[in-house]
């Protein structure tokens, strides 16, 4: 609520006449005083933001002055200001009938009837006001807007008509009137409007941004793009023209255009880097969901290729890189931009992690090792690095280390099937060093956090029955592994030796026949095909895949003495 200065209100009260007879001017004269004093303190509260005070002060005035416009006016604010809007309307009401031709007391009404939503009988005070103020752009401006409040469209545009008549063209009623033909449908006239405001406002980018839009809707998208490739021109740094330039590409398949338009963006050294990987993203979704274009793939390359170059020394803009290779298998060139935000921002948790992943995935488990201290330094308690870095020594055959990072790893914040991960292989790890009941609390550990880790299932089913213990629940998780991954070469093999150690060889060939049939079967496979019939008396066949394996692994010297003994 606008609040009325002293001096206004005061005014107010002495503008408007009172009739008095001759012969009771002495009465009369006590009474105004008397009012006044009430106004005037009336007026003081309210500014005092004491409402209650100020009706008493004012209502008292009013029984002595109940046809003083000024009294009803400042009774009505005080109403409208506690919201109160009956009273408001009734007392501005009476303020407007006394005194028709004062602009100020319908404008309060108009505001009363708005802010208690009967905006009907706020446009009829408005119009009121038109009846002697025909001209007033301040009333004009109100009804066009509580037109459009009832959603009378056409109606606010009139008024927003007579505005632009009296004052000319004004950026803000054009605006104005956009929004409503906009609302109505009417995208021509809509369009007129924002031509309208493009030629008061040429710089302005949202409008030439709008325009654009409004003119692809038309399907006039020569147009659209002409708009753009101006906004481009008055500010070549801004993404958001840029980015709906590259959707006009991509509509028409346009990659080519698409790419040399974001290379150029990326070279900009205007533009800063957060804008470029706000680009740079943009574009590889566009990619990562139109994987089969080729000469998209090319372009995202390109634009990925300049922005590391570009930004040698912005840590995110390597990351975006890595991603984009580690996306396309390019581990060699993720490895390049992963070491190199590393180097710009060491304590990159994320930049750290990804590289030692990637290492560990290409088997270069020694500089995994050699990175390790580092990356923990940079990135304490990231379960992902002591994960790899402890699954490295384990394939290093440094299971003493490994059982040191394994268990930092299930110490840290993670995920639960990650960290069932990690529980299953230090479970492989203990089972190497010998610690049959730590192996076996670090599986049933990776089970609870993920039942369905089929790894630690097949891993633990196969200790169990190597050890010959609790060969019912080897099955059973050696079964459930199969099932889940029924061509996983190990899998199969597990499930096979536990039936050889149950005595059922007949399924203990089936299964791990199986598994030399994936092409991917180990020389412990083989050995385990030449015990199996060994076991079914078939001593031939058995010296044949006890050969194979070891062919397959020369350091299995102890076959030669099965093969001797045959």
């Amino acid at each position: 609520m606008i609040k009325r200065s002293l001096q206004f209100l005061l005014a107010i009260f002495f503008l408007i006449p009172v009739a008095i007879d001759a012969q009771d001017t002495t009465s009369i004269d006590d009474e105004m005083a008397e009012a006044l004093e009430y106004y005037i303190q009336g007026i003081n509260d309210f500014e005092n933001q004491d409402y209650e005070l100020a009706l008493d002060k004012l209502t008292a005035a009013h029984l002595k002055l109940s046809d003083h416009a000024g009294v009803n006016y400042a009774l009505s604010d005080v109403y409208l200001e506690i919201d109160d809007y009956t009273n408001a309307a009734y007392y501005g009401q009476i303020a407007a009938e006394l005194e028709p031709e004062n602009k100020w007391y319908h404008l309060h009404l108009a505001r009363v009837y708005t802010e208690s939503g009967r905006n009907e009988q706020a446009i009829n005070s408005l119009n009121k006001i038109l009846e002697y103020h025909p001209n007033d752009i301040d009333v004009l401006y109100r009804l066009a807007e509580n037109y459009t409040e009832i959603g009378q469209l056409e109606k606010s545009n009139d008024m927003l008509d007579n505005i632009l008549d009296l004052r000319g063209s004004a950026f803000e009623i054009h605006l104005s009137k956009f929004q409503n033909y906009n609302a109505l449908n009417q995208y021509e006239n809509a369009l007129t409007e924002l031509e309208k405001m493009r030629e008061l406002n040429p710089g302005n980018l949202g409008t030439l941004q709008t325009i654009s839009q409004f003119y692809l809707e038309l399907g006039k998208e020569e147009e659209a793009k002409e708009v753009l490739m101006e906004a481009r021109d008055r500010n070549p740094n801004d993404t958001n023209t840029l980015i709906l330039l590259a959707e006009i590409y991509i509509e028409n398949n346009n990659w080519e255009e698409l790419g040399n338009t974001f290379v150029m963006m990326v070279q900009n050294p205007m533009i800063n880097p957060p804008q470029k990987m706000e680009l740079v993203r943009f574009l590889m979704v566009k990619y990562q969901n139109e994987p089969e274009q080729e000469i998209l793939e090319e372009q995202t390359r390109k634009v990925i290729e300049a922005l590391s170059e570009e930004e040698p020394d912005y840590a995110p803009a390597q990351l975006v890189s890595a991603d984009y290779y580690l996306q396309n298998n390019q581990m060699e060139q993720a490895l390049v931009n992963l070491e190199r935000a590393t180097e710009i921002n060491p304590n990159q948790a994320e930049a750290w992690a990804q590289r030692i992943q990637v290492l560990f995935s290409l088997g270069r488990y020694e500089e995994v090792v050699d990175l390790s201290d580092q990356a923990n330094e940079n990135a304490p308690d990231n379960a992902f690095i002591q994960f790899f870095t402890g699954a490295s020594y384990m394939f290093e055959g440094e299971y003493e280390q490994a059982e040191t990072w394994l268990e930092n790893a299930t110490m840290a914040p993670s995920r639960r099937n990650f960290r069932s991960a990690i529980y299953g292989t230090l479970g492989d790890v203990k089972q190497e060093l010998d610690k049959w009941e730590e192996t076996v609390d670090a599986y049933e550990r990776a089970l609870r956090l993920d039942p369905e880790n089929t790894t630690a299932m097949n891993n633990y089913a196969y200790y169990l029955s190597i050890r010959e213990e609790n060969l019912e629940k080897a099955l059973e998780m050696a079964t459930e592994a199969v099932e889940s991954n029924p061509g996983n070469s190990s899998f199969l093999d597990t499930l096979g030796w536990v039936y050889f150690k149950m005595e059922d060889y007949d399924q203990a060939r089936n299964y791990i026949q199986q598994s030399i049939e994936t092409g991917e079967a180990s020389a412990e496979v083989f050995e385990h095909m030449g015990d199996v019939f060994e076991a079914l008396g078939d001593l031939q066949k058995a010296r044949e895949w006890w050969q194979k394996a070891l062919d397959e692994d020369s350091e299995r010297t102890y076959l030669n003495e099965k093969l001797e003994q045959i």
